[in-house]
């Protein structure tokens, strides 16, 4: 599955496009996605967005919107940050792949 995801998005053509400094911010982005609200890291995060990986606007967190016991402020997995997400473990595991590569 993970194979199929980077072919079909072809991630090996992606990475090769992306400069060194890019490539560091990808990987920072495997292990924490909000690390991409950087300035700089905004035209990356649109490419992975465009590539339907990562999801940049999450719904709001706070505990004015919950009935019960509110979410945490960031998500504890590490495909889920505060402000941005990979689709699924998969998609961030297909980019964290092709890096590898």
């Amino acid at each position: 599955m993970v194979q199929a995801l980077a072919q079909e998005n072809k991630l090996n053509r992606f990475i090769e496009e992306l400069s060194q400094e890019e490539r560091k911010w990808l990987a920072d982005a495997v292990e924490d996605p909000d690390t991409l609200y950087q300035r700089e890291r905004i035209p990356l995060m649109d490419r992975l967005v465009e590539l339907n990986l990562l999801l940049d606007e999450i719904h709001l967190r706070e505990p004015k919107f919950w009935i019960d016991q509110p979410p945490h402020e960031k998500d504890l997995e590490p495909d889920i940050g505060r402000r941005a997400a990979w689709h699924t473990p998969i998609h961030r595991e297909a980019v964290k792949r092709a890096l590898r590569m």
